[in-house]
């Protein structure tokens, strides 16, 4: 068979179950040829090959990103980005001037603050957004994606007064018995519906995601959800009308009202493995917990930063088991956002008792985040083949924050080396928006277990650079039923690839992420390039 593209003098990393490296690797009609030494390609050059030097440069599979969220991360790039203000003071500067621009009535939407990296060590205020206007509704979503701050125009949108009680699962922020702004997990979740994006905003952020995901060499995600049923009908017009390139997998849930979502879905008589190579029905899934850097994620012991808080629940373990239990009486595959160590438990409660009721073989059960695991959870987690799917970018984005609220728990967060040594499959997702959506950040945090500030977080649960590729490649198609046609550069299989701008494995290993992506192939066909080599 004639090759239409053929990558020669490289790093070909295959991902096999030897992690082979080799010189070259030939692709032809969607599929990998086969791979080896430069001239053991030439059995499949043609008059219509193209010939790629790699120059020394690694070549692996597409990144599968095994939990992201497509929606938000592209309607983010549609608000206001306050991820890069220091100051609350900076924050309301940049929103009027947003303000300014913006038609009266009409929503001010940003994104990203943490109130640790702020002057001011708080989160802002209806106050301090009314400041910037009390014409507009105003909605600053912080970095974890789970709490925001609304002004006084929103509050009275969404009738949240004195007397509002606080809704379950979630809480309203008050001083002085008066609501300040600041949501927590479901009482923002509601707020987000009344500050949703329009549904042709959506699908232009949509296609800006996987825009920018194709540009950090992601060809495969884990779709973790948007706010409402309405998310899974966007995901698919996108892919449709091929604003979406990257295949996706897609959890089935929402972030609000979870269980309600997920019910509305099993009546409809889908199932896990519904669709095809390009877009593919994933778990169901529902919201057990809050966020780790919140911190909102409920633990089993007060945090190190507050002896009087534990997190928030969504959910009794008995209104879990009861959903979950359903879906998996289905056939359905199932997950949970589980973040501290008692949502981590909920979960393998759940799984363990729907195990029992209805045995299945090879379920790929999963846990997204598995955030805090310590070691008697890792056993129960091992013993029902559980899937985790952690997220070690947050390491390096929050770290500083965990050492805070978390103390000596920092050493089972995330633990990968630890699923690993106990015989587990992981799965790497950046969950970006929340952190960045480069693979190449994930990976370094996995290796290294350096906080942005460079403390040590955890560093017992370091792993190395092929283990961490491994993560985000053929992990994550296993965590999808897909390890089969994709994940690895093996004959036969998807030709999604990524060429980075030099070889990884010789990289030092605190440079990992400074390394860019030179080119993406999907399904065979090069849909994002930078400079290079190619000769006819």
């Amino acid at each position: 068979m004639e090759a239409d593209l053929i990558f020669q003098n490289g790093e070909v990393i295959t991902v096999d179950d030897r992690f082979t490296v080799c010189e070259a690797l030939a692709v032809g009609k969607n599929k990998i040829l086969g791979h080896g030494r430069n001239g053991e390609m030439d059995t499949f050059r043609g008059p219509h090959t193209k010939i790629i030097d790699l120059k020394g440069r690694s070549l692996l599979p597409g990144f599968n990103d095994a939990h992201a969220h497509l929606e938000l991360y592209g309607t983010n790039k549609l608000g206001v980005n306050c991820k890069d203000v220091n100051s609350i003071e900076e924050m309301v500067e940049k929103l009027k001037q947003v303000a300014e621009k913006t038609s009266e009535g009409k929503w001010i939407r940003g994104w990203g603050y943490n109130q640790n990296d702020l002057d001011e060590k708080r989160h802002p205020t209806r106050w301090d957004l009314d400041r910037v206007s009390t014409d507009h509704p105003i909605i600053i979503v912080r970095t974890c994606g789970h709490i925001s701050t609304v002004n006084s125009k929103a509050l009275d949108l969404a009738g949240i007064e004195t007397e509002t009680a606080d809704p379950s699962g979630g809480k309203i922020v008050r001083e002085n018995d008066t609501p300040n702004g600041v949501l927590l997990e479901a009482a923002h979740m509601n707020m987000f519906i009344q500050a949703q994006y329009p549904e042709q905003e959506i699908m232009e952020g949509l296609r800006l995601a996987s825009e920018d995901f194709i540009k950090k060499g992601i060809t495969s995600v884990t779709d973790a959800g948007g706010y409402n049923n309405d998310h899974f009908r966007y995901l698919i017009k996108a892919v449709q009308a091929g604003n979406i390139k990257t295949r996706v997998n897609t959890l089935i849930g929402s972030l609000r009202d979870s269980p309600t979502v997920l019910d509305r879905v099993l009546e409809s008589g889908m199932l896990t493995g519904l669709g095809n190579e390009t877009f593919r029905i994933g778990p169901a899934k529902v919201f057990i917990d809050g966020s780790s850097s919140g911190p909102t994620a409920k633990t089993r012991e007060p945090y190190t930063s507050n002896p009087d808080d534990t997190g928030i629940l969504y959910l009794s373990q008995e209104e879990l088991n009861e959903i979950l239990g359903k879906a998996h009486s289905m056939g359905w595959q199932l997950t949970a956002h589980a973040m501290g160590d008692k949502g981590v438990e909920m979960m393998i409660n759940c799984i363990e008792s729907a195990l029992q009721q209805h045995s299945k073989e090879d379920h790929r059960h999963r846990i997204e985040h598995s955030g805090i695991t310590p070691p008697d959870l890792i056993n129960r987690k091992k013993d029902l083949n559980i899937v985790p799917v952690p997220n070690p970018a947050f390491i390096q984005e929050f770290g500083d924050g965990y050492l805070e609220d978390y103390g000596d728990r920092v050493n089972w967060m995330f633990p990968v080396r630890s699923f690993l040594d106990a015989g587990m499959t992981p799965a790497m997702g950046s969950d970006s928006p929340i952190t960045t959506c480069d693979p190449l950040v994930g990976i370094q945090a996995a290796v290294t277990r350096l906080s942005k500030t460079g403390r040590e977080i955890g560093t017992k649960q370091k792993i190395s650079i092929h283990e961490a590729i491994r993560l985000y490649t053929i992990n994550g198609a296993y965590a999808s039923f897909e390890e089969k046609i994709k994940g690895s550069l093996e004959k036969g299989k998807a030709a999604d690839l990524v060429v980075l701008d030099g070889p990884i494995l010789d990289t030092s290993k605190d440079q990992i992420q400074d390394m860019a992506v030179d080119m993406t192939v999907i399904n065979g066909e090069i849909v994002y390039q930078k400079e290079l080599e190619v000769e006819k």
